[in-house]
């Protein structure tokens, strides 16, 4: 498939759009209703006024939340200020296979889509986007994606209810996942299956998401004239839902809302988004500048890590849990109620940033991530904000990894609970102010599609190496790996899965001084470990005096500067240092482990790093808060020795 990147993609479709438009306004019909060239029926949508968003301000109560998200507000008047016609239904199979016959190959993926009167479904935003290119050009008539504010206008058709039926949407009004039984419906409907809106419209609610023009970006309170939305991001708007089903109490529907707003990478062509057409000259309006960053990105300073700290020939154990709490009544970007999983890393000014997945339940199309910044020399955190996240995606598991350069951020994004996913990473070189746009490393697409990042670390040779779950129930556990910084991907053909013979996940890799991989599982007892010496082609048991560790935990494990491998895992069974988190020490890449001992602070999905000066931090959540320690090998070695089985 052929992929342009996003900004060049960008001005080459506005570029086919000024050419395309310009001295068309004449030639865009005159009456109430059009059919074009595909047969595709458009009607004509009046200027007008409209309340766009819910809410004065981000939920303040589990109640609000139920009923809207953070994003919809501050609900703003705009003013819609030209006339534009907009498709009835959205583009279908056979209508958009007139601009590219090859996706008819894409046709049923996932078993959804398949007949020619179906809506398209796996196209990108920029396909999306050159097939309005491609029709303007066909016609000489001003076609274009619709932007986000005349979107939610023309879903309301004059309403101010949740959904355009009213107060409420039934199955029998929209496709949202539900038959009228009740019972599951996994697959899109042929457009024009239910009643449309009052303007006409149908399926603005369901069936799929449509591509916006807009880059995702906050509301502003004041009134506008014809919106575009921001300047710059690294989503762009999708609005309607879908099919698809949703973990909230309320279901699917509470997503259909006419406010509720979703988005997508524009380059995730996926099962459930697809787009409709609007016909109308391109708003002159200018975006609003791109979204200010949060507090963890602010006043960050460049320069070396600094080299001096503790004396490392003497104990040293600090808490440094003070400050990284979610408020509890906080309800988006970030959530006070479930704080989980964690990722830990020295930027290499010496800052700590510490990031973790922030939700309502981790299932939930909310789950985003957040981020608290220990800023070197300092010992205080920033107080926690929003670091990373898809609206109305499921964005799961970050990984973080410094090569003493550059960070790398891995993570999920995800369309069925934590799985169904596709994974992505971003770059920075400047401490994390700011960040590259995220790219899909390994499509859902790919034969072997994998789920949640668990750890990484920079091999010997220079390959950056990624350790992750398998995605539908983790059905394996293998390791991918980059030798060009990240631009391309292999996945190992070794499922550490199948070398379990049982279930084991959420590997913990480091590399041994021999340059052999070694991982650390979660699920069988005792504790699972495998070595690889082709870089997870295939694996091989290593025996480990641990106990397993179970359901909500994750062990991490970290090759420290002075070459010892340490193990951070969980004393299930009260045997090594009396239950609850311990470190353990080992000095020849674990075939013995002198030193343990007990943890308190983090539990849960743990993660380490450690700075040049010496001092490691050991990250993790403690039920819904996060914990950070931090301690130094000396410390560690006042453990006694684990017993050899």
């Amino acid at each position: 498939m052929r992929r342009i990147p996003a900004i060049i993609g960008a001005i080459l479709v506005i570029g086919l759009l000024v050419i395309s438009l310009a001295g068309n306004a004449a030639d865009a019909p005159a009456g109430k209703e059009f059919t074009n060239s595909l047969g595709m029926k458009l009607v004509r949508i009046e200027p007008g006024e409209f309340v766009m968003g819910s809410g004065d301000a981000p939920p303040r109560t589990r109640d609000e939340w139920d009923g809207r998200d953070w994003d919809e507000s501050p609900a703003h008047q705009v003013k819609i200020s030209k006339p534009f016609f907009m498709g009835t239904t959205e583009v279908t199979n056979a209508q958009f296979e007139q601009f590219d016959p090859e996706h008819k190959k894409l046709r049923g993926k996932h078993g959804v889509s398949k007949a020619d009167d179906e809506p398209v479904v796996m196209v990108t935003w920029q396909q999306a986007a050159d097939f309005c290119a491609w029709l303007a050009k066909k016609e000489g008539k001003p076609y274009r994606l619709p932007t986000e504010a005349e979107w939610e206008y023309a879903c309301r058709a004059g309403t101010t209810t949740p959904y355009h039926t009213g107060d409420t949407l039934t199955p029998e009004q929209a496709n949202f996942g539900k038959t009228a039984e009740g019972k599951r419906r996994d697959n899109t409907m042929a457009v024009g299956s239910y009643k449309p809106n009052a303007w006409g419209l149908h399926d603005m609610h369901g069936n799929v998401a449509e591509w916006c023009l807009d880059w995702y970006g906050p509301y502003t309170a004041d009134a506008q004239t014809d919106p575009v939305g921001r300047a710059d991001g690294w989503v762009r708007v999708t609005r309607g839902w879908s099919y698809l089903n949703a973990s909230h109490k309320r279901g699917a529907v509470r997503y259909c809302r006419s406010a509720n707003r979703g988005g997508q990478f524009p380059e995730d062509a996926n099962r459930v988004t697809g787009f409709r057409v609007v016909l109308g000259d391109l708003p002159t309006t200018k975006p609003l500048p791109a979204e200010d960053v949060p507090v963890h990105q602010q006043n960050v300073k460049q320069g070396a890590a600094p080299k001096d700290g503790p004396d490392a020939s003497k104990p040293y154990f600090a808490d440094l849990t003070k400050g990284l709490a979610v408020p509890k009544e906080t309800w988006g970007p970030i959530y006070g109620h479930w704080n989980h999983y964690s990722a830990i890393a020295v930027c290499p000014n010496g800052d700590v940033l510490a990031v973790w997945y922030t939700c309502d339940q981790e299932e939930g199309r909310e789950t985003a991530q957040a981020a608290c910044r220990l800023r070197a020399g300092t010992g205080t955190w920033d107080k926690p904000s929003f670091f990373f996240g898809t609206p109305d995606c499921n964005t799961h598991a970050p990984v973080l990894l410094s090569d003493g350069k550059r960070l790398y951020h891995f993570f999920t994004q995800s369309l069925a609970g934590w799985d169904d996913a596709a994974d992505g990473m971003r770059t920075s070189d400047d401490n994390g102010a700011t960040w590259s746009k995220p790219r899909i490393i390994l499509p859902r697409e790919d034969l072997r599609r994998m789920s949640q990042p668990c750890s990484a670390f920079v091999a010997k040779n220079g390959k950056l190496v990624l350790a992750v779950d398998g995605d539908f129930a983790h059905r394996d556990e293998r390791v991918m790996t980059s030798g060009d910084g990240g631009k391309t991907w292999k996945v190992g053909s070794g499922d550490l899965r199948k070398a379990a013979g049982k279930y084991a996940i959420h590997p913990a890799v480091v590399q041994r001084d021999d340059g052999n991989f070694l991982v650390f599982l979660r699920g069988p007892d005792p504790m699972a470990a495998f070595t690889s010496k082709d870089e997870g082609e295939t694996w091989e048991p290593v025996a480990m005096p641990f106990p397993g560790i179970g359901v909500g935990q994750k062990a991490a494990a970290l090759k420290l500067a002075s070459g010892a491998l340490l193990l951070v895992s969980f004393d299930n069974k009260k045997q090594l240092v009396g239950g609850g988190t311990f470190a353990a020490l080992s000095f020849d890449d674990g075939k013995t482990w002198p030193h343990i001992r007990k943890v308190d602070g983090p539990t849960g999905y743990m993660s380490l790093a450690q700075a040049p000066n010496g001092i490691i931090y050991h990250l993790g959540p403690n039920g819904s808060a996060i914990r950070c320690v931090a301690y130094n090998e000396a410390w560690l070695k006042e453990g006694k020795a684990v017993p050899e089985k």
